[in-house]
């Protein structure tokens, strides 16, 4: 339900129509209450009515971020009723306090008519409680009753009940591509003050376009479950990009359980049944009448023809492979190293539960996201099993398993480090063995590690690794730009700025290159333009080290350090990163802090520094310990 008791129609807020037909999604049995409202992103209500230039009292006195409120616009038909339309203001977001009680859809609509209805009358009284008591939170007892609601609502959700999606149902009744940022973060308002964020569920972020006319996005629960798992209250809004003037009419936000699972047609073309993919990094393979021929448990198998060099193929170039199949896991991992595939092999999921959860599993160890799995499997049950719960996974029969080597998601690389890929997935695994012998002393546990960093400037694209770092990094992406090669060129070409790269090696094995970072100093400031670090390093304080590099590498010393930061649906960790050595927002678009030569040291890392063509070696006395890691 949408906050319709808010809105104020004395300010002529535009009353669209659809220009296109549509037939609105019905696909829900059950759904959950959900309460939407306009919200400031920089909330701290009731104090910043008081201090803050943009406050604009609604009529319950709270701050009004929407152009005139929310129009229940009956002109475009839903399955929810009528459609909420909506114009943006500065720092306004659609929000709702959330929660996943799920009822059958025909008592959710009566009690959203009931408490819509029981609206004005709260309003009233409210206001009339206000003007005695001088308390302004009584001027808004709808929005607290609300709240208290979403409350119960949550503490009585049935963990063994949960949705099958989260859906976006938008008309966009403008000619411009409306972009907004989708989210679901634990409300750290009811939790405890003294729980570090790093001790949370991380946010659930999709970046989320709308094109003129009508749009339908169907975000599966897999993608969230762990927000919702967690039991914690959590809350989930839509922000848009633009500053200010985004006009949408909201049809559907809602929570569901579907009503006919066979029927979930307008999910793969949410996501773009036939759209480009981006490219693959996983294959995950069924092995009974799949890779072999036979049941396991059932008699003897024989391996297919070509499976083996298959494998061979895909390991040289970087596409990494597991396996989910339903059977013994010992009878199986034996039959897997009698065929000499077992090697090849990156948290092979075999048992008895559902192969959706499996793959999860994996993408989970793997640390990438299900956009980049393709599974193959004999089993039509099982591909629609898959399909239905990770819509992003693409789904292959086994009689694909000849052709795979020339499907175009699975072209990988021929650098080097993509040909050591596996080994380098392998060498982490036995990191995270040893590091659990270290218990809490995580710096510990990086010291005994020995990692080492080669440092060296960038002369020119020929290595191709750069390149790909460039093109590709999202999580540790810190200004969200992605370069194409002729753009880097360009980059290599301004004499005014610097080029770095980064490697990294511990005990375990060689990273190759992970990081590529354009900076240049400007007077006292010494100005990060770009970085980017591949997550196989993440956690491991590389960005720190590279920092403090940079700093005695300046021609003098810096007295302040500027990141160019941009927001992305796929950055947070490298805001985390930032957010840890003390960068604090110093204007749109860069994180400072001020500093001096020590701030950034670490003694558990090594740096080397390279010469441009990587010839020679200068190294670098180990640096200074620095709680702050």
């Amino acid at each position: 339900m949408f906050e319709f008791d808010k809105y104020q129609p004395e300010r002529s807020g535009p009353r669209t129509e659809p220009q296109t037909a549509y037939t609105p999604f019905r696909n829900f049995r059950r759904r959950a209450l959900l309460q939407w409202g306009e919200h400031c992103v920089e909330c701290a209500a009731p104090a910043c009515f008081a201090t803050c230039d943009l406050y604009d009292a609604r009529p319950d006195k709270r701050c009004r971020r929407f152009a005139y409120g929310i129009f229940c616009n009956t002109a475009y038909p839903c399955a929810t009723g009528a459609g909420a339309e909506v114009v943006f203001r500065r720092w306004g977001k659609l929000e709702a306090r959330a929660n996943a009680k799920l009822f059958d859809a025909a008592t959710v609509g009566r009690l959203e008519k009931t408490l819509l209805r029981l609206s004005p009358l709260v309003n009233t009284v409210g206001r009339a409680v206000n003007s005695v008591t001088g308390d302004i939170r009584w001027s808004y007892l709808t929005f607290g009753l609300l709240e208290r609601l979403n409350r119960w609502l949550h503490n009585a959700s049935d963990q063994r009940q949960t949705p099958d999606a989260f859906i976006v149902e938008v008309y966009n009744p403008t000619a411009k591509t409306a972009t907004l940022l989708l989210s679901m973060s634990i409300v750290r308002t009811c939790i405890r003050a003294d729980v570090r964020a790093d001790q949370l569920p991380a946010p659930f972020l999709r970046k989320l376009s709308f094109a003129p006319g009508y749009n339908l996005s169907e975000i599966p629960f897999t993608d969230f479950a762990e927000i919702v798992g967690s039991g914690l209250p959590f809350g989930i809004s839509l922000t848009p990009e633009a500053v200010e003037g985004t006009h949408l009419v909201f049809l559907c936000l809602d929570l569901v359980q579907y009503a006919n699972l066979a029927k979930t047609t307008a999910t793969k073309q949410a996501i773009g049944e036939h759209a480009e993919r981006v490219a693959a990094k996983c294959v995950v393979f069924d092995l009974d009448n799949t890779l072999w021929d036979g049941v396991l448990l059932e008699g003897d198998v024989r391996l297919r023809d070509g499976v083996a060099d298959l494998f061979r193929e895909l390991d040289r170039r970087g596409i990494l492979i597991s396996v989910c199949s339903k059977n013994s896991y010992d009878v199986a991992i034996t039959k897997l190293r009698e065929f000499a595939l077992a090697d090849y092999l990156l948290y092979p999921q075999i048992g008895w539960g559902q192969k959706s959860a499996a793959i999860g599993e994996i993408a989970r160890n793997l640390d990438i996201g299900l956009d980049t799995f393709i599974f193959v499997d004999d089993n039509p049950f099982e591909r629609e099993e898959v399909a239905r719960t990770h819509p992003t996974v693409e789904v292959l029969a086994e009689t694909e398993l000849t052709r795979l080597t020339e499907h175009q998601r699975l072209q990988g690389s021929s650098t080097l480090e993509a040909s050591n890929r596996r080994l380098m997935y392998q060498q982490a695994q036995k990191r995270e063995a040893v590091a659990v012998s270290f218990g809490e002393d995580y710096i510990g546990f990086l010291r005994s590690c020995q990692i080492e960093l080669d440092i060296f400037d960038i002369v020119d694209d020929s290595t191709n690794r750069i390149v790909e770092l460039v093109q590709r990094t999202n999580q540790l992406n810190f200004s969200g730009k992605k370069y194409t090669r002729d753009d880097f060129r360009a980059i290599l070409a301004d004499k005014a700025i610097r080029k770095t790269g980064v490697a990294c090696r511990d005990k375990f094995g060689d990273y190759g290159i992970i990081g590529v970072c354009i900076w240049h100093l400007n007077g006292n400031q010494l100005i990060v333009q770009d970085l980017m670090i591949s997550c196989r390093v993440q956690g491991k304080f590389i960005e720190q080290a590279l920092f403090h590099h940079l700093m005695s590498a300046a021609e003098r010393t810096p007295e302040k350090f500027l990141i160019n930061f941009k927001k992305t649906d796929r950055n947070g960790l490298a805001k985390a990163v930032l957010d840890k050595l003390g960068f604090a927002t110093a204007a749109e678009g860069q994180l400072e802090r001020t500093v001096n030569p020590t701030t950034f040291e670490a003694d558990f890392i090594r740096i080397m520094q390279s010469a441009p063509s990587n010839s020679t070696h200068r190294r670098i006395p180990p640096q200074k310990a620095n709680n702050r890691a």
